[in-house]
């Protein structure tokens, strides 16, 4: 049987998390993305690429199967301050 093919335009963390969920359900992803990727290209001025995680967030990267990969990575954050 033929995948069913999926167009996501635009591959920022819901996009991008979309698609390796789509692509573990047996779904064909195909992405469309105006910027160029940065590991060819280095950081483009002025975007940042810290982030905070939600309890959404979190839960999200625990459906994929890379919380842990990411929180080998990441700094945990004791609670939040504002000013």
């Amino acid at each position: 049987m033929e995948k069913e093919k999926i167009t996501i335009i635009g591959a920022g963390l819901v996009g991008s998390m979309l698609a390796v969920r789509l692509c573990q359900l047996g779904y064909e992803v195909e992405i469309f993305e105006r910027r160029s990727d940065i590991r060819k290209e280095g950081l483009i001025g002025g975007r940042s690429i810290n982030l905070a995680l939600s309890n959404r967030g979190i839960r999200s990267l625990k459906m994929i199967g890379m919380k842990t990969v990411v929180d080998e990575h990441a700094i945990k954050m004791r609670g939040r301050m504002r000013n």
